[in-house]
């Protein structure tokens, strides 16, 4: 058999069993999830790094295969972050999005569906999480208006989370006191 056919098994033996590994601990992270009662956005993002952690140790396993010297794939790593690190650079704020984004996600007791409270001198505000991404959290006030605040601010910013019956005695106080100053006019 030529050397091609078998690089060709080898690399088809290998993803086959880097998919069932994958698969395997795919299902042991939403067991975990599932009894833990996290959300499901959390789930979904581990399950984005498992799939970026399986794709490049698959690649590294086909570099291997194929007969690319350490020394290529040394260049090619390199090269790669290098550009990343420039993008990065250039974008300083994106990388303090994502490592805030990473402590909301592990670190803050901030989850979707919480009501909370940004306790801030010039622009308080409060609402419901609507979602929590890589560089923003969602928060819808209660005007029924979406804003969207990065994940910089949010953890540089005392919150109070409130219970959702607080949330909805703050909304009765503020319309009384609308429709008082309406009636003052």
């Amino acid at each position: 058999m030529p050397l091609f056919y078998y690089h060709i098994l080898q690399s088809v033996g290998i993803l086959l069993i880097l998919l069932l590994i994958r698969y395997l601990v795919v299902r042991l992270v939403i067991k975990r999830f599932l009894k833990a009662n996290f959300d499901i956005t959390r789930k979904q993002i581990v399950i984005k790094l498992v799939n970026i952690f399986f794709f490049v140790i698959l690649a590294f396993f086909l570099a291997a295969i194929w007969g690319l010297s350490g020394a290529e794939v040394f260049t090619y790593v390199t090269s790669a972050l290098t550009i990343l690190g420039v993008a990065f650079f250039a974008q300083w704020s994106l990388l303090s999005n994502i490592t805030s984004g990473l402590i909301l996600f592990f670190n803050h007791p901030l989850k979707i569906g919480d009501f909370v409270e940004i306790i801030d001198k010039d622009f308080p505000m409060e609402g419901r999480v609507e979602n929590i991404t890589l560089f923003f959290l969602h928060l819808r006030n209660k005007d029924d208006q979406v804003y969207t605040l990065s994940n910089t601010v949010v953890v540089q910013k005392t919150m109070r989370i409130l219970k959702p019956e607080e949330f909805f005695e703050h909304q009765r106080q503020s319309r009384n006191k609308e429709i008082s100053e309406e009636n003052i006019l």
